[in-house]
């Protein structure tokens, strides 16, 4: 005969720790069904751009690579070939490879109505492909990883969507550690001849704890991406104050544009700047604004790039502002892309944030799998002689 408990049975009392353990394991389920699908695709978007600089030579190989030559044209005849292809269009930006056998890059444009691109042979100045930025394959699926192709509404989802992974990965940490060593052991390794209950909880739990630390940086970088107020809050940690943004001017006179004004350009930022690296060269939008120059240090530890502020009329340097001159925040800041997709110390940093990304493409689908073998927990019954 089955009955239900006596009133005069003691109950274990249900501790906070429990109780806490319960609230967390249930918004962890929860939260992570809703966003699962979202967490997919930008954890799979991810992985294609990890290696975006792998493979965009490879897809792109028409247009990537060169012959290289004794004498590379000079920027200013390579800008005037490039505005020939969109003559009604301002030039935005000129991209100038450290590698010999790269072609060169320049782009036409606003960011609100979007860029077209001219690749250059720097040797011969033929026009090696022409086209809209944002019909680019990466371009497509960066914008899939970042706006879900939506938007403000995408940008909005997913950075709801990285807060969400943020708690997760936090919450995560919290339902998988455990209680004594002998626990410890077990989850730390898959037991791939359990049952699969078993099995689908190690698939879930023990590559997530391994990712944990990747991800919990690459969903702070995010937010800082996703969030002004975290991004704020970084440099009031940092500095103890918001960045300010200082803009710099051209001084006051009519001086005309010198001959040769873009190469003199090359020639002063790689004068100033001796390392080999990328330059790129931002065009004034306005009258009285300088060239604003970025050049990247391929010699130095990790992803650094130094800058220089041109007078557009004859490329005499108003301000430079090399990486180590940076206040702690805006360096963080400045690394917050490389730290984020992974590029920061090249191919080793970049494969942590490819299989980081992988792992967390998985886990809402094992996460799923563990919901769906969940039980219906049976009442105890207690046998009453």
């Amino acid at each position: 005969m089955i009955a239900r408990k006596s009133k005069g049975m003691k109950q274990r009392p249900i501790t906070l720790r429990k109780r806490l353990g319960k609230v967390i394991s249930f918004l962890h389920l929860w939260l992570g069904l809703a966003t699962g699908i979202i967490l997919i695709v930008v954890a799979l978007t991810g992985c294609i751009l990890s290696f975006e600089d792998e493979l965009t030579p490879i897809f792109y190989s028409h247009e990537q690579k060169v012959e290289p030559t004794e004498v590379r044209l000079s920027a200013d005849s390579l800008v005037s070939i490039a505005k020939s292809v969109y003559p009604e269009k301002k030039i935005f930006r000129i991209y100038i490879p450290a590698e010999k056998d790269k072609s060169v890059k320049t782009t036409f444009g606003t960011k609100k109505k979007g860029y077209d691109f001219v690749y250059l042979n720097q040797y011969t100045g033929k026009v090696l492909s022409t086209g809209k930025e944002n019909n680019r394959f990466f371009q497509v699926v960066l914008n899939l990883h970042r706006f879900l192709l939506a938007g403000t509404i995408g940008k909005t989802i997913t950075g709801i969507s990285c807060a969400i992974t943020f708690f997760m990965v936090l919450s995560g940490l919290y339902l998988w550690w455990p209680g004594n060593k002998k626990a410890l052991k077990q989850r730390l390794k898959v037991k791939t001849d359990g049952s699969n209950k078993r099995l689908n909880w190690d698939l879930h739990a023990v590559p997530g704890f391994y990712a944990m630390i990747f991800l919990f940086i690459i969903t702070l970088t995010g937010l800082i991406w996703s969030f002004k107020w975290v991004e704020d809050l970084m440099f009031k940690i940092t500095d103890g104050r918001k960045e300010k943004t200082e803009i710099v001017k051209e001084k006051s006179g009519d001086g005309k544009k010198q001959s040769g004004i873009y190469e003199t350009v090359v020639k002063v930022t790689n004068d100033y700047y001796p390392n080999p690296g990328q330059i790129m060269i931002t065009f004034p939008d306005k009258k009285g604004k300088p060239f604003i120059v970025s050049k990247e240090d391929l010699k130095a530890t990790f992803y650094t790039v130094n800058q220089l502020y041109l007078d557009s009329r004859n490329a005499e340097i108003i301000k430079a502002t090399p990486f180590s001159s940076l206040s702690l925040g805006t360096k963080l800041r400045k690394l917050n892309k490389p730290i984020h997709t992974g590029s920061i110390m090249g191919l080793p940093t970049k494969t942590i944030s490819f299989l980081t990304a992988l792992i967390t493409a998985s886990l809402p689908i094992t996460g799923f799998m563990i919901w769906l073998g969940r039980g219906k927990k049976k009442k105890k019954a207690i046998k009453v002689a």
